[in-house]
């Protein structure tokens, strides 16, 4: 009898977002956490007793020589993702990036050019095209005139880390890129413009944006409304809901994503409450790929694209202007493919 595959593992970042990972990777069949690693010696060593990882390291190239190591998770801050990328590619190791893929273009365009170069697999973590509420709302309604979405978090501390301009970006970059991602995901053509209003409303000791309306026009002349913004969680939709309509067809995504109405010929169907999966349901499909020998769940360059409108919705937020994203410097971010 063949002993089933083993995926060796490892995770890069000790903090709240790998231990989300671990959770899931520690416990999962086809995969063992083989090594873990982070700045912090100790807490690389707390999490590797926790989560009972092969071993810990405080220095990151010992992941990056091991040839045990097949796939490694970066859950670091998001200034550190572009040259733990670049690491990882260049020593032929697939990896999972949590979103946002950077915070700068020039990032991005470091993180694609990497993967590109070595062939690795790499997928970035942008959970929410997986929650099956998401999925099934897609193959509902395929081809929208209209979105209208959000992502409204209760007020962030301004000393945390994401807050930082350089380590995190604020709230519209490190947190916005996710209703964004789902919207852009929903749509089947691109985005060309993108004209967004806001400012810095509640941290004035942090040169970011916190808070955002954004509109967006598709190649197709379909319109989508993004709210984005650190100012309270709505208590009926919750964190993230999402709506779009296509002229005969609508349906509502709200707690958190997980619930999901359709209307049709005017009878409302609501769905059943999906219970949301953490972390498994981006790293299953992203260990299948890694199995398979790809193609990634999540493809940096669709990532890419994603900052690409949220730093183009901070941009024209700060300047006043509607931005054209068929131009320099947006235009070679659209491509996804």
């Amino acid at each position: 009898m063949t002993s089933p595959r083993i995926i060796r593992v490892a995770i890069v970042g000790c903090g709240s977002y790998g231990a989300e990972h671990a959770k899931f990777l520690s416990t999962h069949p086809g995969v063992r956490l083989h090594a873990v690693a982070d700045l912090d010696g100790a807490r690389a060593e707390q999490f590797k007793a926790k989560f009972g990882a092969g071993y810990a390291t405080a220095d990151v190239a010992r992941i990056w020589a091991d040839p045990e190591v097949e796939a490694v998770w970066i859950c670091t801050q998001h200034h550190t993702h572009a040259p733990l990328a670049e690491a990882a590619a260049a020593a032929g190791k697939n990896f999972f990036l949590e979103k946002p893929l950077a915070i700068t273009l020039a990032d991005c365009d470091r993180i694609v050019a990497a993967v590109e170069r070595s062939g690795v697999i790499a997928a970035s973590g942008f959970k929410l095209r997986f929650f099956p509420a998401v999925v099934a709302a897609r193959a509902f309604l395929g081809r929208p005139t209209l979105t209208v979405a959000q992502v409204i978090d209760d007020h962030w501390p301004s000393d945390f880390w994401a807050n930082d301009p350089v380590q995190g970006g604020g709230n519209v970059l490190s947190q916005g890129c996710h209703i964004v991602d789902t919207v852009l995901h929903l749509h089947p053509t691109g985005p060309v413009r993108v004209y967004a209003a806001g400012g810095n409303r509640h941290h004035p000791t942090r040169d970011i944006v916190d808070t955002a309306a954004i509109t967006l026009t598709f190649a197709d002349g379909a319109v989508a409304n993004i709210a984005v913004g650190d100012v309270g969680v709505p208590p009926h939709s919750s964190k993230f809901a999402l709506q779009q309509s296509d002229g005969t067809r609508s349906f509502s995504l709200y707690n958190r994503l997980n619930a999901l109405m359709t209307r049709e010929d005017k009878k409302i169907t609501e769905h059943p409450l999906q219970a949301e999966e953490g972390a498994a349901v981006i790293d299953t499909p992203f260990l299948a790929a890694v199995a398979a020998g790809g193609p990634s769940p999540c493809p940096v360059r669709s990532a890419r694209r994603t900052t690409a409108v949220v730093l183009a919705a901070v941009e024209s937020i700060r300047t006043g202007r509607a931005i054209d994203l068929t131009a320099a410097p947006y235009a070679a971010a659209m491509q996804v493919s």
